[in-house]
Protein backbone atom coordinates (compact mmCIF):
# COMPACT_ATOMS: atom_id res chain seq x y z
CA UNK A 1 0.00 0.00 0.00
CA UNK A 2 1.32 3.45 -1.02
CA UNK A 3 1.60 5.87 1.88
CA UNK A 4 1.90 9.61 1.21
CA UNK A 5 4.04 11.10 3.97
CA UNK A 6 4.70 14.54 2.44
CA UNK A 7 1.73 16.79 3.25
CA UNK A 8 2.51 19.13 0.34
CA UNK A 9 2.37 16.23 -2.10
CA UNK A 10 -0.83 15.03 -0.47
CA UNK A 11 -2.38 18.47 -0.98
CA UNK A 12 -1.40 18.49 -4.67
CA UNK A 13 -2.89 15.05 -5.20
CA UNK A 14 -6.14 16.12 -3.55
CA UNK A 15 -6.38 19.26 -5.70
CA UNK A 16 -5.65 17.31 -8.86
CA UNK A 17 -8.31 14.77 -8.01
CA UNK A 18 -10.79 17.55 -7.41
CA UNK A 19 -9.93 19.22 -10.73
CA UNK A 20 -8.89 22.39 -8.90
CA UNK A 21 -5.28 22.50 -10.06
CA UNK A 22 -4.06 22.58 -13.65
CA UNK A 23 -0.49 21.94 -14.74
CA UNK A 24 -1.16 23.43 -18.17
CA UNK A 25 0.45 26.84 -18.72
CA UNK A 26 -1.93 29.81 -19.18
CA UNK A 27 -2.94 30.21 -22.82
CA UNK A 28 -2.04 26.61 -23.75
CA UNK A 29 -5.00 24.32 -24.39
CA UNK A 30 -5.03 20.83 -22.81
CA UNK A 31 -4.83 19.28 -26.31
CA UNK A 32 -1.69 21.26 -27.09
CA UNK A 33 -0.11 20.10 -23.84
CA UNK A 34 -0.56 16.46 -24.87
CA UNK A 35 1.97 16.54 -27.71
CA UNK A 36 5.76 16.62 -27.67
CA UNK A 37 5.78 18.12 -31.18
CA UNK A 38 8.03 19.52 -32.57
CA UNK A 39 10.89 17.11 -32.18
CA UNK A 40 12.71 17.99 -35.40
CA UNK A 41 12.88 20.82 -38.00
CA UNK A 42 9.65 22.11 -39.53
CA UNK A 43 9.51 22.91 -43.25
CA UNK A 44 7.43 25.86 -44.45
CA UNK A 45 6.49 25.57 -48.12
CA UNK A 46 5.97 28.90 -49.91
CA UNK A 47 4.44 29.09 -53.36
CA UNK A 48 6.64 31.92 -54.65
CA UNK A 49 10.26 32.83 -55.22
CA UNK A 50 12.40 34.35 -52.43
CA UNK A 51 11.84 38.04 -51.74
CA UNK A 52 8.13 38.17 -52.47
CA UNK A 53 5.23 38.92 -50.16
CA UNK A 54 4.50 35.37 -49.00
CA UNK A 55 8.19 34.55 -48.63
CA UNK A 56 8.74 37.67 -46.51
CA UNK A 57 5.78 36.77 -44.26
CA UNK A 58 6.91 33.14 -43.91
CA UNK A 59 10.46 34.06 -42.94
CA UNK A 60 9.26 36.70 -40.49
CA UNK A 61 6.89 34.29 -38.75
CA UNK A 62 9.44 31.49 -38.92
CA UNK A 63 12.07 33.57 -37.14
CA UNK A 64 9.86 34.10 -34.10
CA UNK A 65 8.15 30.70 -34.19
CA UNK A 66 11.59 29.07 -33.91
CA UNK A 67 12.06 30.82 -30.58
CA UNK A 68 8.57 29.98 -29.34
CA UNK A 69 8.45 26.34 -30.47
CA UNK A 70 12.12 25.56 -29.83
CA UNK A 71 12.62 24.01 -33.28
CA UNK A 72 14.44 24.92 -36.48
CA UNK A 73 12.14 26.21 -39.23
CA UNK A 74 13.24 26.00 -42.86
CA UNK A 75 11.49 27.93 -45.63
CA UNK A 76 11.39 26.18 -49.03
CA UNK A 77 10.24 28.03 -52.16
CA UNK A 78 8.11 26.05 -54.62
CA UNK A 79 7.03 28.60 -57.22
CA UNK A 80 4.50 28.16 -60.01
CA UNK A 81 0.79 28.10 -60.70
CA UNK A 82 0.06 31.11 -58.47
CA UNK A 83 0.95 29.02 -55.45
CA UNK A 84 -1.13 26.00 -56.47
CA UNK A 85 1.89 23.68 -56.85
CA UNK A 86 3.07 24.44 -53.32
CA UNK A 87 -0.45 24.14 -51.90
CA UNK A 88 -0.98 20.75 -53.50
CA UNK A 89 2.40 19.53 -52.26
CA UNK A 90 1.49 20.39 -48.67
CA UNK A 91 -2.04 19.04 -48.99
CA UNK A 92 -0.64 15.69 -50.10
CA UNK A 93 2.16 15.61 -47.50
CA UNK A 94 2.33 13.38 -44.45
CA UNK A 95 0.20 14.96 -41.67
CA UNK A 96 2.89 14.80 -39.01
CA UNK A 97 3.23 18.53 -38.33
CA UNK A 98 6.60 18.88 -40.03
CA UNK A 99 5.37 20.25 -43.36
CA UNK A 100 3.21 23.35 -43.51
CA UNK A 101 2.08 25.97 -45.99
CA UNK A 102 2.19 29.74 -45.82
CA UNK A 103 -0.04 31.23 -48.51
CA UNK A 104 -2.17 34.25 -49.35
CA UNK A 105 -5.47 34.82 -51.15
CA UNK A 106 -4.40 32.58 -54.04
CA UNK A 107 -5.58 29.66 -51.88
CA UNK A 108 -9.06 31.04 -52.56
CA UNK A 109 -8.68 32.46 -56.08
CA UNK A 110 -7.11 29.29 -57.47
CA UNK A 111 -10.31 27.37 -56.79
CA UNK A 112 -12.52 30.24 -57.91
CA UNK A 113 -10.67 30.29 -61.25
CA UNK A 114 -10.64 26.47 -61.52
CA UNK A 115 -6.86 26.16 -61.24
CA UNK A 116 -7.40 23.82 -58.29
CA UNK A 117 -10.32 21.79 -57.01
CA UNK A 118 -9.61 22.72 -53.38
CA UNK A 119 -9.14 25.75 -51.17
CA UNK A 120 -8.63 26.46 -47.47
CA UNK A 121 -11.07 23.83 -46.20
CA UNK A 122 -8.84 21.04 -47.55
CA UNK A 123 -6.24 21.88 -44.89
CA UNK A 124 -5.96 21.99 -41.13
CA UNK A 125 -5.77 25.72 -40.45
CA UNK A 126 -2.88 26.78 -38.25
CA UNK A 127 -3.74 30.46 -38.02
CA UNK A 128 -3.31 33.99 -39.38
CA UNK A 129 -1.06 36.57 -37.72
CA UNK A 130 -0.22 38.93 -40.59
CA UNK A 131 -2.27 40.95 -43.05
CA UNK A 132 -1.41 43.63 -45.60
CA UNK A 133 -3.52 46.73 -46.16
CA UNK A 134 -0.85 48.61 -48.13
CA UNK A 135 -0.88 47.05 -51.59
CA UNK A 136 -0.33 49.58 -54.35
CA UNK A 137 0.47 50.18 -58.01
CA UNK A 138 4.15 51.00 -58.58
CA UNK A 139 5.98 52.40 -61.59
CA UNK A 140 9.52 53.38 -62.42
CA UNK A 141 8.57 55.17 -65.62
CA UNK A 142 5.43 57.07 -64.55
CA UNK A 143 5.15 59.34 -61.51
CA UNK A 144 1.34 59.43 -61.36
CA UNK A 145 -1.62 57.36 -62.50
CA UNK A 146 -2.60 60.17 -64.88
CA UNK A 147 0.81 59.98 -66.56
CA UNK A 148 0.30 56.25 -67.08
CA UNK A 149 -3.16 56.82 -68.58
CA UNK A 150 -1.80 59.50 -70.93
CA UNK A 151 0.86 57.07 -72.17
CA UNK A 152 -1.73 54.31 -72.64
CA UNK A 153 -3.89 56.68 -74.70
CA UNK A 154 -0.96 57.76 -76.90
CA UNK A 155 0.32 54.23 -77.50
CA UNK A 156 -2.48 51.67 -77.16
CA UNK A 157 -1.17 48.29 -76.00
CA UNK A 158 2.38 49.55 -75.39
CA UNK A 159 2.20 50.23 -71.63
CA UNK A 160 3.17 46.97 -69.91
CA UNK A 161 1.72 45.65 -66.65
CA UNK A 162 3.72 42.90 -64.96
CA UNK A 163 1.88 40.29 -62.94
CA UNK A 164 1.55 36.60 -62.21
CA UNK A 165 -1.15 35.64 -64.68
CA UNK A 166 -2.87 33.00 -62.55
CA UNK A 167 -4.13 35.64 -60.08
CA UNK A 168 -6.96 38.15 -60.11
CA UNK A 169 -4.56 41.00 -61.00
CA UNK A 170 -5.71 41.09 -64.65
CA UNK A 171 -9.08 42.29 -63.35
CA UNK A 172 -7.36 45.54 -62.36
CA UNK A 173 -6.22 46.11 -65.93
CA UNK A 174 -9.60 45.26 -67.41
CA UNK A 175 -11.24 47.71 -65.02
CA UNK A 176 -8.76 50.42 -66.03
CA UNK A 177 -9.27 49.70 -69.74
CA UNK A 178 -13.07 49.81 -69.42
CA UNK A 179 -13.15 52.91 -67.24
CA UNK A 180 -10.67 55.02 -69.24
CA UNK A 181 -10.98 53.49 -72.74
CA UNK A 182 -7.30 52.53 -73.00
CA UNK A 183 -5.41 49.36 -73.92
CA UNK A 184 -2.67 47.92 -71.67
CA UNK A 185 -0.42 44.94 -72.28
CA UNK A 186 -0.35 42.26 -69.55
CA UNK A 187 2.95 40.41 -69.15
CA UNK A 188 3.39 37.23 -67.12
CA UNK A 189 6.23 38.32 -64.85
CA UNK A 190 6.25 35.91 -61.93
CA UNK A 191 6.08 36.93 -58.28
CA UNK A 192 6.80 40.36 -56.78
CA UNK A 193 10.57 39.86 -56.52
CA UNK A 194 10.70 38.93 -60.21
CA UNK A 195 8.54 41.91 -61.15
CA UNK A 196 10.81 44.34 -59.32
CA UNK A 197 13.81 43.04 -61.26
CA UNK A 198 11.91 43.32 -64.55
CA UNK A 199 10.81 46.87 -63.81
CA UNK A 200 14.37 47.87 -62.93
CA UNK A 201 15.40 46.40 -66.29
CA UNK A 202 12.66 48.35 -68.13
CA UNK A 203 10.87 45.16 -69.20
CA UNK A 204 7.59 46.19 -67.55
CA UNK A 205 6.19 49.65 -66.83
CA UNK A 206 4.13 49.10 -63.69
CA UNK A 207 3.18 46.42 -61.19
CA UNK A 208 1.13 45.70 -58.05
CA UNK A 209 2.81 44.90 -54.72
CA UNK A 210 2.74 45.50 -50.97
CA UNK A 211 4.46 48.86 -50.58
CA UNK A 212 6.91 47.57 -47.97
CA UNK A 213 8.55 45.21 -50.44
CA UNK A 214 9.59 48.14 -52.62
CA UNK A 215 10.27 50.71 -49.90
CA UNK A 216 13.99 50.98 -50.69
CA UNK A 217 13.23 51.84 -54.33
CA UNK A 218 10.54 54.30 -53.25
CA UNK A 219 12.90 56.00 -50.80
CA UNK A 220 15.52 56.55 -53.53
CA UNK A 221 12.90 57.88 -55.95
CA UNK A 222 13.38 55.01 -58.40
CA UNK A 223 9.81 53.76 -57.93
CA UNK A 224 6.68 55.90 -57.72
CA UNK A 225 3.44 54.92 -55.98
CA UNK A 226 0.51 55.50 -58.30
CA UNK A 227 -2.26 54.55 -55.89
CA UNK A 228 -3.18 52.29 -52.98
CA UNK A 229 -5.78 49.50 -53.02
CA UNK A 230 -7.01 50.60 -49.57
CA UNK A 231 -10.36 51.77 -48.29
CA UNK A 232 -8.60 54.91 -47.07
CA UNK A 233 -5.30 56.68 -47.72
CA UNK A 234 -2.23 55.20 -46.03
CA UNK A 235 -0.93 57.51 -43.30
CA UNK A 236 2.71 56.95 -44.26
CA UNK A 237 2.00 58.30 -47.75
CA UNK A 238 -0.87 60.78 -47.20
CA UNK A 239 -0.44 62.45 -50.60
CA UNK A 240 -0.95 59.23 -52.55
CA UNK A 241 -4.61 58.62 -53.51
CA UNK A 242 -6.44 55.33 -53.24
CA UNK A 243 -7.30 53.53 -56.47
CA UNK A 244 -10.94 53.99 -55.51
CA UNK A 245 -10.38 57.77 -55.59
CA UNK A 246 -8.86 57.33 -59.04
CA UNK A 247 -11.93 55.47 -60.28
CA UNK A 248 -10.90 51.83 -59.83
CA UNK A 249 -12.94 50.09 -57.12
CA UNK A 250 -10.53 47.23 -56.43
CA UNK A 251 -9.74 46.56 -52.75
CA UNK A 252 -6.92 44.28 -51.59
CA UNK A 253 -7.28 42.65 -48.18
CA UNK A 254 -4.23 40.39 -48.18
CA UNK A 255 -3.69 37.77 -45.49
CA UNK A 256 -0.99 35.19 -44.84
CA UNK A 257 -2.37 31.83 -43.75
CA UNK A 258 -0.45 29.05 -42.01
CA UNK A 259 -1.92 25.64 -42.88
CA UNK A 260 -1.10 21.97 -42.36
CA UNK A 261 -1.96 18.81 -44.32
CA UNK A 262 -5.43 17.38 -43.69
CA UNK A 263 -5.46 14.91 -40.82
CA UNK A 264 -2.78 16.68 -38.77
CA UNK A 265 -3.27 15.95 -35.06
CA UNK A 266 -5.40 18.58 -33.35
CA UNK A 267 -2.90 18.77 -30.49
CA UNK A 268 -0.26 19.94 -32.99
CA UNK A 269 -2.64 22.48 -34.49
CA UNK A 270 -3.50 23.85 -31.05
CA UNK A 271 0.13 24.08 -30.00
CA UNK A 272 1.08 25.86 -33.22
CA UNK A 273 -1.84 28.26 -32.99
CA UNK A 274 -1.00 29.11 -29.40
CA UNK A 275 2.61 29.77 -30.43
CA UNK A 276 1.46 32.00 -33.29
CA UNK A 277 -0.74 33.96 -30.90
CA UNK A 278 2.20 34.49 -28.53
CA UNK A 279 4.43 35.55 -31.43
CA UNK A 280 1.82 38.08 -32.60
CA UNK A 281 2.12 39.82 -29.23
CA UNK A 282 5.93 40.11 -29.25
CA UNK A 283 7.18 43.70 -29.68
CA UNK A 284 10.04 42.56 -31.92
CA UNK A 285 7.68 40.76 -34.28
CA UNK A 286 5.36 43.76 -34.42
CA UNK A 287 8.28 46.11 -35.15
CA UNK A 288 9.71 43.83 -37.87
CA UNK A 289 6.28 43.57 -39.51
CA UNK A 290 5.88 47.34 -39.45
CA UNK A 291 9.25 47.71 -41.18
CA UNK A 292 7.77 45.99 -44.25
CA UNK A 293 4.36 47.65 -43.83
CA UNK A 294 2.64 44.44 -42.74
CA UNK A 295 -0.08 44.57 -40.08
CA UNK A 296 0.02 42.15 -37.16
CA UNK A 297 -3.55 40.93 -36.79
CA UNK A 298 -4.07 37.57 -35.11
CA UNK A 299 -7.25 35.84 -36.28
CA UNK A 300 -8.62 33.12 -33.94
CA UNK A 301 -9.16 29.75 -35.60
CA UNK A 302 -12.93 29.91 -35.30
CA UNK A 303 -13.01 33.24 -37.16
CA UNK A 304 -10.89 32.23 -40.17
CA UNK A 305 -13.57 30.38 -42.15
CA UNK A 306 -16.17 33.20 -41.92
CA UNK A 307 -13.46 35.72 -42.88
CA UNK A 308 -12.48 33.63 -45.91
CA UNK A 309 -16.09 33.23 -47.02
CA UNK A 310 -16.45 37.02 -47.00
CA UNK A 311 -13.21 37.35 -48.99
CA UNK A 312 -14.45 34.85 -51.57
CA UNK A 313 -17.47 37.00 -52.42
CA UNK A 314 -15.26 39.92 -53.45
CA UNK A 315 -12.66 37.70 -55.16
CA UNK A 316 -15.39 35.94 -57.17
CA UNK A 317 -16.52 39.35 -58.47
CA UNK A 318 -13.00 40.05 -59.71
CA UNK A 319 -12.83 36.63 -61.35
CA UNK A 320 -16.12 37.35 -63.11
CA UNK A 321 -14.56 40.49 -64.61
CA UNK A 322 -11.74 38.34 -66.02
CA UNK A 323 -14.07 35.68 -67.39
CA UNK A 324 -16.36 38.23 -69.01
CA UNK A 325 -13.42 39.54 -71.02
CA UNK A 326 -13.23 36.29 -72.99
Amino acid sequence: MLRIRNTTLLTIVVFLAAGCLSLVSPGITPAAAETDWPGRPIQIIVGANPGGGIDTAARLMGKYLEEELGATIVVSNVAGGAGSIAARQVKDSRPDGYTMLVCHEAILTNKISNITEFDYDSFELGGIALKVYTTCLLSRKYKTFDELLDAAERDPGRVRFGTEIATNDPAIIYMIEDEFDVSIQIIDSGAVSDQIALMMGDHIDFMKAPVGLASDYIATGEFHILGFFNEERYEKYPDVPTMRELGIDFIVDKFFLCAFPPGTNQAIIDKFNNALRVVSEKPGFIADADNVDYTVEFVPLEEIAPYFEDCKVRLAEYQEIIENRF
